[in-house]
């Protein structure tokens, strides 16, 4: 409700609802032009929803890898701080967040349910609502099997991402 009130209304960047202005014609530059416009306020929110709590417990888990005893023997040894940060530090503390990212695709599309019903945005959210008030249970389980689709994709999204990050993770 800030970001409506203080993008839309009081500096006026960003539309306050809707997905395009209805004054363009559809499939014209300017249509899809008014559709980037109208999704980038709703898209930041959504986003920003989860970036405070990954930075936050990003932060938390470099200083407590920091203080480790790796990281000790990484500076008695002389190893530069740009490769103790990168290679020793950096790279254990992001193997916690990289579980949080798998079940956030699916934190995604459930804040969209909240973040469209506030921008007035016609989409899954919406879909999702008006499925549940009308009673429509075959949209409500494609919804909940796409769902449960989207966090299998995002636990193997996680894995992958795993043996990237750690090499001794990898599965040959």
């Amino acid at each position: 409700m800030f970001a409506i009130y203080f993008f839309s209304f009081t500096l006026g960047w960003f539309p306050s609802n809707g997905s395009v202005d209805i004054s363009t014609t559809e499939g014209t530059a300017a249509y899809w032009l008014s559709r980037i416009h109208h999704v980038f306020l709703p898209a930041l929110v959504l986003g920003l929803l989860s970036t405070a709590s990954y930075t936050q417990f990003l932060r938390n888990d470099i200083i407590e890898n920091s203080r480790k005893d790796f990281v000790r023997t990484a500076r008695a040894k002389g190893t530069p701080e740009k490769k103790i940060y990168n290679q020793h530090i950096l790279r254990n503390s992001i193997i916690p967040l990289i579980t949080f990212l798998g079940f956030d695709i699916v934190a995604l599309v459930g804040g969209a349910i909240i973040t469209e019903t506030i921008f007035t945005y016609p989409g899954i959210g919406q879909l999702f609502l008006n499925s549940v008030s009308q009673r429509d249970y075959p949209v409500l389980m494609t919804l909940t099997m796409m769902f449960s689709f989207l966090t299998l994709f995002g636990n193997l999204v996680a894995d992958i991402l795993y043996g990237i990050v750690d090499p001794r993770i990898r599965l040959d």
